[in-house]
């Protein structure tokens, strides 16, 4: 009986880290993750189908490192995904409205 209520304890506090560790770290890094993997989908579908630049080129146009991100293209879209699966996005060229983020 004395076993189980330490693997209670044990495991409510490893409960109580992991949420902190969600609250204050890994919350704001997911979210960066969601709005990096916009930007560079839109910046980078304007720059290959508007600009009809190389995809190599458009990558240099960023200021803040990127390398984390993983850029492919696919039929006139441009799809960027964060690492671990922690955010994902879609730009799409139209030609008569340019790049648009799909939701």
């Amino acid at each position: 009986m004395k076993t189980v209520k330490v693997l209670f304890v044990l495991a409510a506090v490893i409960a109580i880290a992991a949420i902190g560790i969600w609250q204050f770290h890994l919350k704001g890094q997911v979210a960066y993750a969601r709005l990096a993997t916009a930007y560079g989908a839109k910046q980078v579908c304007s720059c290959r189908y508007i600009g009809e630049r190389p995809m190599k080129s458009c990558l240099g146009d960023f200021t803040s490192d990127v390398s984390a991100l993983r850029f492919s293209e696919g039929t006139n879209e441009i799809i960027v995904k964060a690492p671990f699966g922690m955010a994902r996005a879609h730009a799409r060229y139209d030609p008569k409205l340019g790049c648009a983020i799909i939701p």
